[in-house]
């Protein structure tokens, strides 16, 4: 199979929304405020990180289906897939697969998430999304 121009125009919509939610994420890492401890600061921030994260394996998810990759075991597995398949760096993905398990963590375990988990979780992978949105682009060009 192969992508088409709906499935392209998809991926474009996905990856604005992303975009969106990286560059506010990227502003937030920057400040030095304790902006952490706000419960809305903090509540914005985890659903940023989280939606995010849907982000990135929603379009690999698409991208694998489209093209008949093989079949994911799970959320990082999804984005591995794109690995193997040379879509997307190794050392990228090295970097970035922890933010699964805060996925997870924010999903089923979420009165043990802490203020602090929630501020290195931003200033760690804030950056880490734009390398998937460049070569997503590249990819699908």
């Amino acid at each position: 199979m192969f992508l088409t121009d709906a499935h392209k125009e998809q991926i474009e919509t996905w990856l604005a929304g992303l975009s969106e939610r990286v560059a506010w994420l990227q502003t937030l890492s920057q400040q030095s405020d304790a902006w952490e401890h706000d419960l809305t600061w903090r509540l914005a921030a985890e659903r940023a990180l989280h939606t995010s994260v849907e982000y990135v394996t929603d379009i690999s998810s698409l991208i694998i289906d489209a093209l008949v990759m093989r079949d994911p075991g799970g959320y990082a597995d999804i984005v591995k897939v794109l690995v193997e398949e040379q879509v997307v760096d190794a050392q990228w993905f090295d970097s970035f697969t922890g933010i699964f398990d805060l996925r997870t963590k924010l999903l089923r375990d979420h009165a043990q998430v802490t203020p602090t988990e929630i501020r290195q979780a931003v200033v760690r992978y804030a950056n880490q999304f734009s390398p998937f949105i460049d070569a997503i682009r590249a990819y699908i060009k």
